[in-house]
C-alpha cells in the first residue's frame, strides 16, 4: 500500500506540472460547465423531461472522458520522452504499484473535472442562464447515479484503457484517440440493440453496477497483465 501511495503522490506532481494536462482539464470542464445552460430550459414531463436530464448529465461524462483521455496516456508518454520510465522500472516497486498507481491518478483527476463540471453547470444555470439555483439533474436519483455512479465507471475504465495504450503509442494524439475510441466498446450493445435504454432509476442503477463491475474487471487484468519484462520491450520498440 505505501509503494502504491508513493506513485500516487509522484503521478500527482507530474500532472500539477504538466501545463498542457493542466489545460486540457480546465477547457473541458469550462465547456461541459457553461455549455449546457446555453441550450435553454424548457419545461417538459415523463420521458421528455428524464431524457433531457440524461443529455445535460451526458456533458459531465464528457467532461471525465476527455480529462481522462487526456491524461492517462500523458502519464506514460511524458516519462517515456523525459527517459524517466526506465529509472521507473528499474526501482523495486512492484508493477502492481507502477500500474496501479498510474490509472487510480488518472481515474481521480477524470473525477475531479466531472464533480467541478457539475458545480459550474450549478452556478452557470442560476447565473448565465437566470433560471435561479436548482439542483437540476442532481434532484432526481437517475441524474445522480449517472453524474457520480456511471462517471468513476467511466473514469476507471478509461484510465486502464490510457494506460496500457500509451506504452504502444508513442504520441499523445494517436493515443488519446484510441483512448476515446475504445468507448465504442462499451457503446457498441446499445447500438446494436442488445440492450435497451430505460430511463428509469432501476436501470440506471442496475447499468452503474455492470459497467463498475466490468472497470474493476478491466483493472484487475491490468495489474495482472502488468509486467515490467514485456515494458522493457516496449521501450525498445
Amino acid at each position: 500500500m505505501r509503494d502504491l501511495v508513493n506513485v500516487m503522490w509522484k503521478e500527482i506532481a507530474e500532472f500539477l506540472g504538466n501545463q498542457r494536462s493542466l489545460r486540457v482539464f480546465g477547457v473541458a470542464v469550462l465547456i461541459m460547465g457553461v455549455l449546457p445552460t446555453l441550450t435553454g430550459r424548457t419545461t417538459a414531463v415523463g420521458d421528455v423531461a428524464a431524457l433531457r436530464m440524461a443529455i445535460e448529465a451526458l456533458y459531465v461524462l464528457f467532461a471525465a472522458a476527455i480529462v481522462v483521455a487526456n491524461t492517462a496516456p500523458d502519464l506514460v508518454l511524458h516519462e517515456r520522452v523525459g527517459r524517466t520510465l526506465e529509472y521507473l522500472i528499474a526501482t523495486r516497486l512492484p508493477d502492481s504499484a507502477i500500474f496501479g498507481g498510474k490509472v487510480l491518478v488518472s481515474a481521480a483527476v477524470g473525477y475531479v473535472a466531472a464533480l467541478v463540471a457539475i458545480a459550474l453547470q450549478l452556478v452557470a444555470n442560476a447565473v448565465l442562464a437566470g433560471h435561479g439555483f436548482s439542483w437540476l439533474y442532481l434532484a432526481l436519483p437517475e441524474g445522480r447515479i449517472l453524474a457520480l455512479g456511471l462517471t468513476a465507471d467511466l473514469a476507471l475504465y478509461l484510465a486502464v484503457v490510457g494506460t496500457f495504450v500509451a506504452l504502444r503509442v508513442g504520441d499523445q494524439r494517436g493515443a488519446y484517440l484510441v483512448t476515446i475510441l475504445s468507448l465504442g466498446v462499451v457503446i457498441a450493445p446499445f447500438l446494436l440493440g442488445w440492450v435497451h435504454i430505460a430511463l428509469t432509476t432501476a436501470w440506471f442503477a442496475h447499468a452503474a453496477e455492470v459497467f463498475g463491475a466490468v472497470a474493476l474487471l478491466l483493472g484487475g487484468l491490468g495489474v495482472l497483465l502488468f509486467r515490467r519484462e514485456m515494458l522493457v520491450l516496449y521501450l525498445q520498440e
